[in-house]
């Protein structure tokens, strides 16, 4: 919750992907910024967004505290802080990078990435000798990637950013389109930002806008709540109310499925090389000291559920996709 209470606006939307207003409520007190409560609501494109939804100014407010990286930025998936996990991050990314390094066939160049948080991506891209720069809204973030990591980051939004069209090889956009307020314009911005043939790398979450959302919905009336335990129910966003926060911030005002997103950033004008389905792995599971029956047993659920979503068989619940200009 914020460190110092601050007046929580609304307003309401049309579908950010579609323009229609004709929704119908998808999940009721889905999410909560101090005591106004947010519903998801589904348009019959399909597209799941928050509406009523925070307006531009308490975004502004709810990623200016400090506390959002360890409510917000985490997602439930990590019990840590995300600053505290600054060298398990950075090797995590240097992996990623390295492999992305190889699927576009370059290994080296511009990088840009937007919500760049703490920098810990940028700094693993320029240990593989990227030249990098960020974008990011949060102030407490780029104080900290500006002090500890001394990159080069621009404070605030993609519209105001001091890059030239055509600048970058690689665009990163993780975990971020589902934060924006108008998703269409944010891809054909960074479109132009790209040279000609470069490439985007996005991921977002697509589980609440996903069929395994409303199994468990229904399932969840039959299965144990001990079983999965409060820090999975949490994670799940099974019941918000059952969150001594009340719900959190609203972790995302967009919800995507594999379709929307495909169709947004093929109309942005990008070219699809991948879209690649997977479920994030739970530090509650899997950093977890002790091997119950209970542990274990999650584990290789949540495995399959990788397995499954990567080779295509199950809907991801993130999806990563590279595109190219």
């Amino acid at each position: 919750m914020p460190s110092a209470p601050f007046a929580v606006r609304t307003e309401h939307v049309a579908c950010p992907m579609c323009a229609l207003d004709r929704p119908k409520l998808y999940r009721e007190r889905m999410y909560r910024i101090a005591d106004v409560r947010f519903d998801l609501v589904r348009c019959p494109c399909g597209f799941v967004y928050a509406n009523p939804r925070p307006d531009g100014p308490t975004l502004g407010k709810m990623y200016d505290d400090a506390d959002y990286y360890t409510d917000g930025y985490n997602l439930g998936v990590e019990t840590e802080n995300y600053f505290t996990r600054r060298d398990e991050l950075v090797a995590q990314y240097e992996g990623e990078i390295a492999k992305l390094e190889g699927e576009l066939g370059v290994s080296r160049g511009d990088l840009l990435e937007l919500g760049s948080a703490g920098g810990f991506f940028l700094e693993a891209a320029r240990r593989r000798g990227w030249r990098v720069k960020g974008i990011e809204i949060s102030p407490p973030a780029v104080e900290y990637s500006r002090r500890e990591m001394k990159l080069d980051i621009h404070s605030g939004d993609l519209f105001e950013a001091p890059f030239a069209d055509g600048s970058f090889d690689l665009i990163v956009a993780d975990n971020v389109l589902e934060h924006t307020t108008a998703p269409q314009k944010v891809l054909e911005k960074l479109r132009a930002l790209l040279k000609p043939g470069g490439h985007l790398y996005v991921i977002v979450p697509s589980y609440v806008n996903s069929p395994f959302f409303r199994l468990i919905l229904f399932l969840q009336r039959v299965v144990p709540r001990r079983f999965l335990g409060a820090q999975l129910v949490k994670i799940l966003k099974l019941d918000p109310d059952a969150d001594p926060k009340g719900g959190g911030y609203p972790y995302h005002i967009l919800e995507f499925d594999r379709a929307t997103l495909v169709a947004l950033v093929e109309r942005a004008g990008f070219r699809i090389e991948r879209v690649e389905g997977s479920v994030p792995l739970p530090a509650e599971v899997f950093k977890a000291k002790s091997t119950t029956l209970r542990v274990l047993c999650l584990r290789a659920i949540f495995r399959t559920l990788d397995f499954g979503m990567r080779v295509g068989v199950l809907p991801g619940a993130r999806l990563t996709l590279v595109a190219r200009a």
